[in-house]
């Protein structure tokens, strides 16, 4: 009795697996009709009004503050236990120290004040020697960090634009005004 159904069930599964295929690839073999889609741009561009459970206008608003955070990093490895061992330095002499290598990382933050402030995860700047941001419309500065709290993993970096350099940043909400159940939009 377990061999018959050992059988059925391999053939089912054959069977259901076979008509997945045709149906994906061929669904013209079953006698489904397939309805093909097409999507283009309206010619409204930019100013076609949005759809209801669009983000396509808060997202334009809060791009030009999201920065890119390019970070890098000296390692130093650590000597070889070896290398101070005086009869391995009599045969092989004085070796030199290890060069240190670089670590480079990337992020992401938002500018939260038009004087260069920037709010980020700590992750993304810890430990980091340099700290370079770059703006969407491409501008970069150098940055550093002015706090930073690991717990939370939230840190806040300055940049210092030119005195005739203007700065995008966002606004933050009313907390009163959120609710569970709201929607919310990453950037």
């Amino acid at each position: 009795m377990r061999k018959l159904w050992l059988i059925f069930a391999q053939t089912v599964t054959i069977a259901l697996a076979a008509y997945f295929v045709v149906a994906t690839l061929r669904p013209d073999w079953l006698g489904h009709r397939t309805t093909v889609v097409s999507l283009r741009e309206s010619g409204g561009g930019d100013h076609a009004p949005a759809p209801a459970n669009s983000f396509r206008d808060a997202a334009r608003q809060a791009l030009p503050a999201v920065v890119y955070i390019y970070t890098s990093q000296e390692i130093k490895r650590p000597r070889h236990p070896l290398l101070d061992d005086p009869i391995f330095r009599h045969f092989f002499g004085d070796r030199p120290d290890v060069p240190a290598q670089r670590s480079s990382g990337l992020g992401s933050g938002v500018i939260v004040s038009s004087n260069g402030y920037i709010l980020t995860n700590n992750h993304v700047v810890e430990g980091a020697d340099a700290i370079e941001i770059a703006l969407a419309d491409t501008r970069k500065f150098r940055a550093r960090v002015v706090g930073s709290d690991p717990e939370s993993d939230l840190a806040v970096l300055q940049i210092r634009p030119g005195p005739n350099e203007t700065l995008p940043s966002i606004t933050f909400g009313l907390m009163e005004n959120v609710r569970v159940g709201d929607s919310v939009l990453a950037i």
